[in-house]
């Protein structure tokens, strides 16, 4: 796989031309992917509805009855609370390796060390590009970013913190559970293993598949 860049052609006119070309297989414009919003609802965060599921942690378990957006977590819970040996790759904006509810498998944690395949310096915001590191420095934009002439001019509308995505995500996955502090995971004693390919104004297809492939060992 290549990352072909040129200018004066747009993208979709370059992936046409690349891909007549007898010796190439295919070609796509290489689009830019962003991680999903989270909602700031405060009924999303915590306490309850009496005219739907609980709010919070809803999607793990229901108040009573039936509500279709639960995995009703405490039967399997009864079943499994998942295997050391299982490792799920999370590929998001990398994670926070020191928050509480998580930490790396030597601090007594569920994170592996995981790789950082933002290739871009100006989207990984950390100072360089690729490297063993997947820990987010955060996904923050500042006007300044997105000016003309910046680096990611046009990327987005207008400055925003950051969503420490990828953390959350781990989070749901296997943050330590029954320790009295912060959420409840599904399955809290598997391995996560951080691949971090979005960063300020989220990140590329190319970057996305590299991490795929990394992930899978390939």
């Amino acid at each position: 796989m290549q990352v072909v860049r040129a200018s004066g052609i747009a993208s979709d006119a370059l992936a046409r031309r690349l891909a007549a070309d007898a010796d190439v297989l295919f070609a796509v414009p290489d689009e830019r992917a962003r991680a999903h919003a989270v909602p700031n609802d405060p009924l999303f965060a915590a306490g309850t509805r009496p005219d739907g599921p609980a709010s919070g942690q809803w999607y793990l378990r229901a108040p009573e009855g039936e509500v279709v957006a639960s995995i009703d977590v405490g039967r399997a819970w009864d079943v499994t609370t998942g295997s050391s040996a299982i490792v799920v790759a999370v590929l998001d904006t990398g994670v926070r390796f020191e928050h509480p509810d998580l930490r790396a498998v030597g601090a007594g944690g569920n994170l592996l060390p995981g790789y950082d395949m933002v290739s871009d310096a100006d989207i990984a915001n950390d100072g360089d590009a690729r490297d063993p590191d997947a820990a987010d420095p955060g996904d923050w934009i500042t006007q300044a970013d997105i000016a003309p002439g910046a680096p990611l001019e046009g990327c987005q509308e207008g400055p925003t913190d950051s969503s420490w995505h990828g953390t959350q995500v781990a989070g749901v996955i296997a943050a330590l559970t029954d320790n009295g502090i912060g959420m409840a995971s599904v399955a809290r004693t598997v391995r996560v293993l951080p691949v971090r390919v979005l960063g300020r104004c989220g990140g590329f297809d190319s970057d996305i598949i590299a991490g795929m492939r990394w992930a899978a060992g390939l």
